[in-house]
């Protein structure tokens, strides 16, 4: 390996990890303003500052950063994606940090399902297989009989919403840009949050805009990032180092919020990462043998 493909390589691992915490510290931001700010109004605020973020970018380069090729497509995904995200949000108040984080691990699961639903892709025996076992590890963890809550339907709503933003997206990025994508889907965020908002509405103070500022930023950090590493390195090594999030979420869970995993909770982690790691495999050779 030559020193540049190394320092590449480096560039992309670093990428990946702070990509990953970045998402989690958004996620235990959101977690923690929620008991002073109604999730709804949390997302309604992470969409608009997004848009605060993009600015210079738009402003650099002008409107056409954000041009797109198809306004129905995009207006579907941001509708999509609006309801994922109060999903989402509403779902990291009520759950723990370390349980949320492994729910939305299943996002390649149903993504898998919807491609072959609506994209009409084959998926053999082995990948169903996976497929079953990330849905045994979403049963070990959510305990139907015992502890589900509110909370794990929502996060499980917003896993499958968001399998939905992912094959749209995948059609957008064959003329969209990731700038173009990111925006829309923020703008898209916002009619939804704004009206659900309208009926728990608090006016953050100073101090919370702050927080809602640095969870946006984390939040569109954390994606750039991960889009940056997947482009500087190989998917087959590099998606692997995502499920260092769930040690991050781990963590944070007990600093922040005094929560210990169970061991349902490792048990059942341990059977979707299996799952989503051979999806991913196997999606990595089917595209070795295009």
């Amino acid at each position: 390996m030559t020193n540049k493909k190394r320092a590449l390589l480096i560039r992309a691992i670093a990428f990946m990890m702070v990509g990953g915490l970045s998402m989690v510290l958004m996620q235990a931001s959101v977690k923690l303003l929620s008991d002073a700010l109604h999730p709804f109004v949390i997302t309604l605020f992470r969409a608009l500052l997004v848009f605060i973020i993009i600015l210079p970018i738009l402003l650099w380069n002008g409107l056409g950063t954000v041009k797109t090729s198809s306004v129905k497509l995009q207006v579907i995904r941001g509708g999509v994606g609006g309801v994922c995200m109060l999903c989402m949000f509403t779902g990291f108040s009520l759950v723990s940090l370390p349980e949320a984080t492994s729910l939305l691990f299943t996002v390649p699961i149903f993504a898998t399902i919807l491609s072959v639903m609506f994209l009409s892709e084959r998926v053999g025996i082995k990948r169903w297989g996976a497929i079953l076992l990330g849905f045994a590890g979403i049963l070990v963890i959510t305990r139907p009989d015992v502890s589900l809550n509110l909370g794990h339907l929502l996060l499980l709503s917003a896993a499958i919403l968001w399998s939905i933003s992912i094959v749209i997206a995948k059609k957008l990025t064959e003329k969209d840009t990731i700038i173009s994508i990111t925006f829309w889907q923020a703008m898209g965020c916002v009619p939804l949050a704004l009206i659900a908002s309208l009926f728990v509405w608090e006016t953050p103070t100073l101090t919370q805009l702050l927080y809602l500022l640095g969870i946006a930023g984390l939040g569109t950090l954390g994606h750039a990032l991960v889009y940056a590493s997947l482009k500087l390195g190989k998917v087959s090594f590099l998606l692997p180092l995502d499920y260092i999030r769930i040690i991050w979420s781990t963590l944070l869970g007990f600093l922040l919020f005094g929560s210990l995993p169970t061991l349902y909770l490792y048990a059942g982690t341990f059977l979707i990462i299996s799952a989503t790691a051979f999806i991913s495999y196997r999606e990595i050779q089917k595209n070795k043998e295009i």
